[in-house]
């Protein structure tokens, strides 16, 4: 009889594990989750602002939330589901001063499968206010390149930084 309850809890502690799991999932693409004002708290990629050929070079900072830190800092993939990355857009090459951010996210399965399930955007210095966001061409056209790191550019970057 005890085998039985035993099997029975591991059975519920699992279901909840997972459901669990599912509502974190989901929970990234609410819009209420898509605000950035914590960027500054994330891993800093990029100790000094960088020449971004893609964001018409202008000088940018690289930011990964927890999520996207190992496999990013590894330039391995395929990044986890709701992994954030932040590029702020410096007015300056001493990025004392933020202009933009651009921002990508790992949506779960189903989003954009051509594309990696990548949701771009364009927000305020602030992370807050945003300009344009979801399945941006401009965006998709340039990560394309980068299928083999999950549409990432993070091995060029961490070559350029550690120059």
């Amino acid at each position: 009889m005890s085998r039985y309850i035993i099997i029975l809890l591991i059975a519920v502690v699992a279901g909840a594990v997972v459901a669990y799991a599912d509502t974190a999932v989901k929970r990234c693409n609410e819009p209420s989750r898509l605000t950035f004002k914590d960027w500054r708290d994330w891993w800093q990629v990029t100790s000094k602002p960088v020449v971004s050929a893609a964001h018409n070079n202008n000088w940018v900072g690289i930011f990964v939330d927890k999520l996207a830190k190992d496999t990013y800092l590894n330039a391995s993939a395929p990044y986890p589901v709701c992994a954030k990355i932040v590029k702020p857009i410096y007015n300056d090459a001493e990025g004392k001063s933020v202009r933009k951010l651009t921002i990508m996210v790992k949506m779960p399965p189903g989003y954009d499968p051509e594309n990696g399930n990548w949701w771009y955007a364009s927000y305020d210095k602030t992370g807050q206010q945003i300009f344009k966001h979801g399945k941006l061409n401009d965006c998709i056209q340039c990560h394309k390149q980068a299928v083999a790191t999950d549409y990432l550019f993070s091995e060029e970057v961490l070559k350029s930084v550690h120059e």
